[in-house]
């Protein structure tokens, strides 16, 4: 039809005569009006992070936990955590198990449960150098508090209180209060082989605690 037919030529000749700057902005544009029913290109707000507080139970698959205090002092009274020249950070807290047919294994799932965060000087499990950040840092030793035994697979059906202890080097600030971080796993095959177990930590909640001097009598 040469209606058709020159309407085209004629747009055909005006897009020929935009220059790269015009066909950027037009795209933004379009972009622009596509977006608005899902609130334009205005920043979302990031899901919150689920939040830890003192003696309220969290699911943090596949651990059921509880914070229930954070203490710190140079010596826990125990030979695991004898008297040292730094200081130890210790998490209490209230750990069963969510899986009702598997233990959670120690060196898995629950010592990569727990993190603190933002705890100037701590070193990594068994080192001596202060560390410049202690987020990624796992625990120094697990120790059951009733006995203070280094704790073991986290057994079905049972529910433990345990004291997660990091090491500070001397010379280091004492905590006036400490952002703990739990995290969560998921049950899985391995990628390279058949093995299957709690993998890919992921952080599902977070809460500062004031952190008290030790007291050997507590536990």
């Amino acid at each position: 039809m040469p209606e058709l037919s020159g309407w085209w030529g004629r747009a055909r000749g005006w897009l020929g005569t935009l220059t790269v700057r015009q066909w950027l902005l037009g795209a933004f544009l379009l972009v622009l009006v596509a977006s608005f029913p899902f609130g334009g290109l205005r920043s979302q707000p990031a899901e919150a992070t689920p939040a830890l507080a003192i003696d309220v139970p969290r699911d943090v698959e596949p651990i059921r936990l509880t914070v229930t205090k954070v203490r710190y002092g140079d010596d826990l009274g125990v030979p695991q955590a004898a008297k040292i020249d730094g200081r130890y950070v210790v998490v209490f807290a209230k750990v069963s198990s969510t899986d009702e047919e598997r233990s959670v294994p120690k060196y898995d799932a629950l010592q990569d449960l727990l993190r603190i965060e933002g705890v100037p000087g701590v070193t990594r499990p068994f080192g001596k150098d202060p560390e410049p950040q202690s987020d990624a840092l796992a625990p120094d030793t697990i120790l059951v508090a009733d006995d203070a035994e280094p704790m073991g697979d986290l057994a079905p059906g049972l529910t433990y209180t345990l004291a997660f202890v990091w090491r500070q080097a001397p010379g280091q600030p004492v905590p006036a209060s400490v952002r703990v971080a739990a995290y969560r796993h998921t049950f899985r095959q391995a990628s390279i082989d058949d093995t299957v177990d709690w993998r890919d930590p992921t952080r599902a909640a977070v809460g500062t605690f004031e952190a008290k001097p030790y007291e050997k009598t507590s536990s």
